[in-house]
């Protein structure tokens, strides 16, 4: 299966369009629809192509570098990488730091230099530390507060009531981008892909309906209570939501 026939199928199995992906990820339809038909010649530049195909991977869950690769192998497979001449690198390293330049007087110079000023550092370093010492000497510490009848601080911390909930209230959080379409009492309210680490909450009367195009990267909580996640990363699963009970869509 070729890189553009990946990319239609993962997208279809999500129930995406050309469309969807393009007010998502940012890229046109045209270059989105060349990269599934592999017409690269209609692509921009190779950096942009590669970034393209990244963003477009990434969106769908597919594994971005084995794409990559294998973009890279059939859109650029003619391109040549330039070599090094690393004789030449040698010849010029050994030109520009050629010991010999330097006499012994200049070497023995410069050694004398470094523990002068070794030594200069490291007597500097000691007058500051032994200042610093005297100073937190003369510090005295804080006064200790103590508390006054804890026990009573702890009568007046209260259990907080828990919520009381009415009708059907869901909340979905995203870990990884996941396309979702949401029905609250049979109605449209969502229609797009939910980026990681962002969240949405819905609440209806009667009912919640969603399709999830990556079931393994949400997790939802209904009335309250956690669920976690509906399912396998990549997997589509559609649920409804009633009061109390949950229903699997066929």
């Amino acid at each position: 299966m070729g890189i553009g026939e990946k990319l239609k199928k993962a997208r279809e199995e999500k129930g995406l369009t050309l469309e969807d992906l393009e007010e998502e990820t940012k890229i046109r339809k045209l270059y989105l629809e060349a990269l599934e038909e592999e017409q690269f010649d209609v692509l921009p530049p190779k950096v942009y192509a590669v970034g393209f195909l990244r963003r477009y991977a990434r969106t769908l869950g597919l594994a971005e570098e084995e794409m990559i690769k294998e973009f890279k192998s059939l859109a650029y497979s003619g391109e040549e990488n330039e070599e090094l001449d690393y004789e030449k690198v040698e010849k010029v390293k050994i030109s520009k730091f050629d010991v010999t330049q330097f006499s012994v007087k200049n070497i023995l110079a410069g050694i004398i230099f470094l523990i002068i000023a070794i030594w200069i550092g490291n007597y500097i370093a000691d007058y500051f530390a032994g200042k610093a010492q005297e100073g937190n000497k003369n510090i005295s510490p804080p006064p200790v507060v103590e508390r006054e009848n804890p026990v009573k601080e702890k009568e007046q911390i209260k259990e907080q009531p828990k919520p009381v909930y009415t009708g059907v209230n869901l909340v979905i959080k995203a870990n990884q981008n996941c396309w979702l379409n949401v029905k609250v009492d049979g109605n449209e309210v969502f229609r797009a892909v939910l980026p990681a680490g962002e969240s949405k909450s819905f609440k209806g009367n009667e009912e919640i309906y969603i399709k999830a195009g990556n079931a393994g990267g949400i997790d939802i909580t209904f009335n309250g209570e956690k669920l976690g996640s509906l399912g396998k990363t990549g997997q589509v699963i559609e649920k409804k939501f009633t009061k109390g009970n949950i229903e699997e869509q066929e």
